[in-house]
């Protein structure tokens, strides 16, 4: 069996000790003794008392150097304190975007933030055609017979009425009141008034207002005005069968029938003729509040028309209103949808019947106006 390694070899006493010790015998196992010197570096681990040692305990002034060391140990726990209480206090900003919040919802839920913007638009954009123009008071139109304002004078798309008043007064003095009417094509107005010294035209005071269309008419009301302009319409122009009306044109059969009926309102240049019954823009939209009746006004604008007709069903294509049409309406067959219409200057300078069958309108639009009297537009006192 082989033997253990030998103990180690006591130390030997210390000189510089303490002289009182000389006189005592040295033993090598007394534990009350100073500790030997190790002699090579322990392979054991440190112990916990080891640990205890380096706690902050002393205040002796020639153990400063341990205090560096004692200190040093708390700091990974504060910096670890310190990264918690970051943590913990980052949730805390969110309550900085409350009050910006808070902003947004109070200006979403305002009453009056959409009318403010209401306010601030120009007065023109009414989403009618009329609006203020230019009066051109260096021209001294108003000085001329039946001439309205110079934005006006070359327009092909208005109708316009003047009224004149010339008021004597008791001096001699002559005030010439001047009013122009002026109708646009969705039946908005805009109204021109001026007023002005017969012995010195230049000193005039102009002003313009302007009204919105007329309010769309229930179809009893569409109904009346049919009945009031409608059937003297359809009568008077079957008497003009196979004739030339007027100057021979579309138009000029439609205004030699509206001339005798001085309660009726007149057309809108070429482009209205009243209210609108039905309007087709090439049969991706198409709007009706009436029936088609007979003695209503038919347009047709950049119309093109492709399908088959006749009993052998042949392939036709033919354009209507290039850039527009016009005829009276003789009837219409809601099933096959079409109209059957007196034209004249197209095809023939005489009057004629023709039929065009919506169905097959493939480009431009057609539109459906019934004939409306003057009070509808408030023009019932003029004349």
């Amino acid at each position: 069996m082989p033997r253990g390694p030998p103990p180690p070899v006591p130390p030997l006493k210390d000189q510089t000790g303490n002289p009182a010790d000389d006189s005592e015998d040295y033993d090598p196992f007394r534990y009350s003794s100073r500790s030997p010197v190790p002699a090579g570096p322990s392979s054991l681990p440190p112990t916990a008392p080891r640990v205890e040692l380096n706690l902050p305990l002393r205040n002796s002034p020639e153990d400063e150097h341990d205090d560096l060391y004692s200190a040093s140990l708390p700091r990974p726990f504060q910096k670890q304190s310190q990264s918690v209480s970051a943590e913990r206090a980052a949730p805390g900003a969110p309550p900085s975007w409350n009050p910006p919040r808070q902003s947004m919802d109070a200006l979403r839920s305002a009453p009056n933030a959409r009318r403010s913007m209401d306010v601030s638009r120009p007065t023109g954009d009414q989403g009618y055609i009329a609006s203020d123009v230019d009066l051109g008071a260096s021209s001294l139109w108003w000085t001329q017979p039946n001439l309205p304002p110079p934005a006006f004078q070359q327009r092909r798309d208005v109708h316009f009425e003047i009224d004149q008043s010339t008021p004597t007064n008791r001096g001699g003095d002559t005030t010439v009141s001047k009013a122009v009417y002026i109708l646009f094509m969705d039946y908005s107005q805009t109204i021109v008034t001026v007023q002005f010294d017969s012995k010195n035209p230049i000193d005039a005071i102009l002003e313009q207002r302007h009204k919105p269309p007329p309010q769309r008419l229930r179809q009893d009301q569409l109904e009346s005005a049919h009945e009031q302009f409608g059937t003297r319409i359809s009568d008077a122009v079957t008497a003009k069968q196979n004739s030339i009306v007027g100057d021979g044109t579309p138009h000029g059969l439609v205004l030699s029938l509206l001339t005798p009926l001085s309660d009726a309102l007149p057309p809108i240049g070429t482009r209205a003729y009243g209210s609108l019954v039905y309007a087709n823009l090439a049969n991706a939209s198409v709007q009706q509040v009436d029936e088609i009746r007979a003695g209503d006004i038919v347009t047709f604008r950049n119309a093109r028309f492709q399908g088959h007709r006749g009993t052998m069903h042949q392939k036709y294509s033919a354009e209507v209103g290039k850039p527009d049409h016009v005829g009276v309406v003789v009837d219409w067959d809601g099933t096959k949808k079409k109209i059957r219409a007196w034209e004249q200057g197209r095809e023939s300078k005489k009057v004629k019947m023709e039929s065009f069958k919506l169905g097959d309108l493939k480009s431009g639009e057609c539109r459906v106006w019934r004939i409306m009297p003057r009070s509808w537009v408030g023009w019932d006192g003029l004349h």
